[in-house]
Order: C-alpha cells, then sequence, then structure tokens
C-alpha cells in the first residue's frame, strides 16, 4: 500500500468506525428520549473504541509516526464537531481543559526525553519543543475520554470508589497503549526497567498517581469556566510533572 494510500486507508478505518457505531446506536438512543450524559456516553465509548482500532491497526503494520498525525487530530476533531452539534458544555469544557492539560504536558515529555533520557521519539518529525506535534492533542483526547468516564462513575458510585476504579483502569490500560505506539513506532523507552520490556514501571505507577486526581479535578471542571478553567487545567499538568518526576526517582532508587 503507497504512503498516500495507508494514509486514507486508516482515515476511512477511523470513520468507518465512528459512523457504525453512532449512526446505528446514537440516532435511535437520540429519538428514544436519552439523556445528553447517555448520548455523550454513546459517542465517547464509539471514538474509544474506533481510536482503539486505529492504534491496533498502526501497531499491526507499523505505520510509524505519520499514522499518529492522521488519527490523533481525527479524534480531537470528532469531539469538537460533537460538542459544536449537541452544545454539550461538559465535552466544550474538557476540549479546553484537555487542551490546557496537553501543553502544560511539554515540560513532562522535556524530563523523559532531555532529562533522565528515557524517552525516544522518532527522529525527523514536526515537534513542539521535544514533542510530535501531535501530542497535546493527544493529550486533550485523553483527558475528555477518561473525563467522561471519571464523570459517569462519579454520578453512580461517588467520587471515592471512582478514584480508586480509575486508578486500576489507569495502570492497567497503560501497559496495553504503551505496547501499541511501541509496535507502531511512535515512541520507545530505553535505560530503564519496563514492564515485558516495553512500558516502563515509572510510567505505569505515574499513570496510577494521574489518574487518582482525575475524578476530583473533572468534578471542578464540569462546572467551572474562564480562568478556573484554565486554572484547573495547569494544576493537572503541574501533578502530571510531578507525578513522573517522583515515580521516575522511586523506580529508579
Amino acid at each position: 500500500m503507497g504512503e498516500v494510500g495507508w494514509h486514507v486507508a486508516l482515515g476511512r478505518a477511523y470513520c468507518a468506525c465512528v459512523n457504525g457505531l453512532t449512526a446505528r446506536e446514537q440516532a435511535p438512543a437520540v429519538s428514544a428520549g436519552l439523556t445528553q450524559e447517555q448520548t455523550r456516553l454513546l459517542f465517547v465509548g464509539a471514538t474509544m473504541l474506533a481510536a482503539l482500532v486505529g492504534s491496533g491497526i498502526s501497531s499491526y503494520l507499523a505505520l510509524g509516526p505519520k499514522s499518529a498525525f492522521v488519527l490523533t487530530p481525527t479524534l480531537a476533531a470528532s469531539y469538537v464537531v460533537y460538542a459544536a452539534w449537541t452544545r454539550d458544555a461538559f465535552v466544550a469544557r474538557m476540549i479546553v481543559f484537555g487542551l490546557v492539560v496537553g501543553f502544560g504536558e511539554l515540560p513532562a515529555d522535556y524530563f523523559g526525553v532531555a532529562v533522565n533520557k528515557t524517552l525516544v521519539y522518532p527522529p525527523d518529525e514536526p515537534l513542539i519543543w521535544v514533542s510530535p506535534a501531535y501530542m497535546p492533542l493527544s493529550w486533550m483526547v485523553m483527558m475528555l475520554q477518561l473525563g467522561t468516564v471519571a464523570n459517569w462513575l462519579t454520578s453512580m458510585w461517588g467520587l471515592l470508589k471512582t478514584t480508586g476504579a480509575l486508578a486500576v483502569l489507569g495502570g492497567i490500560n497503560i501497559p496495553l497503549y504503551e505496547m501499541l505506539a511501541h509496535n507502531a513506532g511512535w515512541w520507545h523507552y530505553q535505560n530503564t526497567p519496563m514492564f515485558l520490556g516495553v512500558t516502563p514501571y515509572y510510567v505505569i505507577l505515574a499513570e496510577v498517581l494521574l489518574s487518582l486526581a482525575l475524578p476530583l479535578v473533572v468534578s471542578q471542571v464540569a462546572q467551572a469556566r474562564g480562568f478556573k478553567l484554565v486554572a484547573l487545567g495547569v494544576a493537572q499538568s503541574v501533578w502530571l510533572l510531578l507525578t513522573g518526576v517522583f515515580a521516575s526517582w522511586l523506580v529508579s532508587r
């Protein structure tokens, strides 16, 4: 398959997953009187599945970083379109919050790449500082997806149980995501103890610590506007950096 061909194929695979799941499930659901939260869960769940399929294709075919530059903006754009179409204030707030976290995460990437020298990105790809140019959007997508799950679980289980559940989910999910990214050629790690030779133990620990804070922060994001919304994104970014540095220090002892 030619270079242009796989770009088109990956984009079509993503769109087919989203359209197939949302057109079949969401439209009847809305007409049947589903709430805005239920409709949101259907859409975010569909895009999470589509992201997994796209990442799986990239991993299986070892498509390299160009596939991430297709998949990530497509996912991000789908949330912007959804927020505008449905006027879902929660999704709109999570987009702003996620973008602040995405750009605020750049120092954490710098720590991994240039300070402890464990994180390695492929050469010759567009960068923001030392990170791939798609990385802020990638974090926006992740914050929106996890935030939607956290918001839903909190409404059913309360904050304490949701915090524990999300920490477990983060610890289980990150090795799978890192394996797909590694095999796709998006990035890899070196010079640190790793689970199955792919995912650093400090990254797993950092993800658990990051997830611990997310339900509480999202409960505030759901009601925040303006400066408070940006401030919550900055706070989450600082927590992200601190958890990465702490986890790296602890594992390296």
